[in-house]
């Protein structure tokens, strides 16, 4: 066995591997979506900004969640193939800068890790895994060589709320 070739999949990426590559996507509301076709030896993980597109594309890339699961199906040559043998792992989605009140156009990671659910879902490839949410950062890994894929959680608090301090409000002076 040579020497793994670590590839990291940058935001809006989405990357293919097999052999000894091993694919690495860095978390935190963005969604990683990776694609195991162990049977093939072929792996796919795309590195998702935000959940859709305004308008549609075909180009191959995944900032939008809804651009990266088409360009995997492609990259992976998997557009009219058994799904089954396809496994998905979802890992992501977390609300990296709390606010206080809650945004009102909503939580983008919660918005990412439902749309990539949903989509993946629609495909018929079973979701094996899925980590998301709460306010840490995660890193997913697929291993091609081992055919296994690992989340590690970033930053980890449990979970558990964390204490803030309550922001600092500036006041100009009054002339």
């Amino acid at each position: 066995m040579g020497p793994s070739h670590d590839i990291q999949v940058l935001m809006g990426e989405v990357r293919i591997g097999r052999g000894e590559d091993v694919l690495r996507a860095t978390l935190g509301s963005c969604v990683g979506i990776g694609l195991m076709w162990r049977s093939r030896g072929l792996y796919g993980l795309a590195h998702c900004l935000l959940p859709e597109a305004p308008n549609p594309t075909l180009a191959i890339g995944a900032k939008y969640v809804t651009q990266a699961v088409p360009s995997l199906l492609a990259l992976m040559k998997a557009d009219g193939a058994r799904r089954c043998e396809i496994e998905a792992v979802i890992a992501g989605g977390g609300n990296m800068m709390p606010h206080q009140p809650p945004a009102k156009h909503g939580l983008i990671g919660v918005a990412n890790a439902k749309m990539a659910q949903a989509l993946i879902a629609e495909t018929g490839i079973p979701i094996v895994h899925v980590e998301v949410g709460g306010e840490i950062g995660r890193q997913l890994t697929i291993d091609c060589a081992h055919h296994a894929f690992f989340v590690r959680t970033i930053g980890s608090n449990g979970g558990a709320a964390v204490a803030r301090r309550p922001a600092l409000r500036l006041v100009g002076r009054e002339s």
